[in-house]
């Protein structure tokens, strides 16, 4: 049917046909669902929006994160490296003194452990110390064994009886395992490993 024949079968039953919608109504009567479609679209425009916002938020976050880390690394290198060169410098001086032709080679000892003791109090200083392995139990978190010893049960199984390598703690973690000789009775042909 055309849209003449509906006017006429609506004029019949009494029906007026709706006027035509001015201009600035056509979209607002066009569609009766197209308000809160339209109120949906800007909703979901304005989130997709603070999505965006929000990573690039993130974003910038980790990247100042990301510097932080490295500038605290940074930092943290250049205030062990200020100390070395002294530690340097003390050694080349004490090489310097050894090699004069009226040197003692007493006087070479001293300064290298002169210049020990200064290296030791530099790790201090940075939260390193030496662990003390010798006579002490094996531990595999806190030493490496190169060898098996037989002994006639002094010292006892599995206690370390040689330091061929000084192991080294940071802040109480392993920063270096020793390097150890462990005991093991005399005979124990078991497990080759302590």
């Amino acid at each position: 049917m055309s849209t003449a024949d509906d006017e006429e079968v609506a004029g019949k039953a009494g029906i007026q046909p709706p006027a035509p919608a001015a201009d600035g109504d056509a979209a607002a009567g066009a569609e009766p669902g197209a308000e809160p479609e339209a109120a949906l679209r800007g909703e979901v425009a304005a989130q997709r929006e603070r999505l965006l916002r929000l990573q690039a938020e993130f974003d910038n976050f980790r990247k100042r994160q990301q510097r932080e880390r490295e500038e605290i690394h940074r930092q943290a290198k250049e205030r062990l490296l200020r100390e070395i060169p002294g530690v340097l410098d003390n050694l080349e001086r004490a090489l310097r003194h050894a090699g004069a032709p009226d040197a003692p080679a007493e006087s070479l000892a001293e300064g290298v452990e002169l210049v020990a003791k200064q290296l030791q109090e530099i790790l201090a200083r940075f939260g390193a110390e030496p662990m003390n392995a010798l006579g002490a139990p094996f531990d595999p978190h806190r030493h490496e064994a190169m060898a098996r010893v037989d002994t006639a049960g002094d010292p006892p199984d599995g206690t370390v009886v040689e330091e061929y390598r000084r192991g080294w703690l940071l802040d109480g973690k392993v920063l270096r395992p020793a390097l150890v000789a462990v005991a093991k009775l005399a005979g124990d042909e078991g497990d080759p490993g302590p």
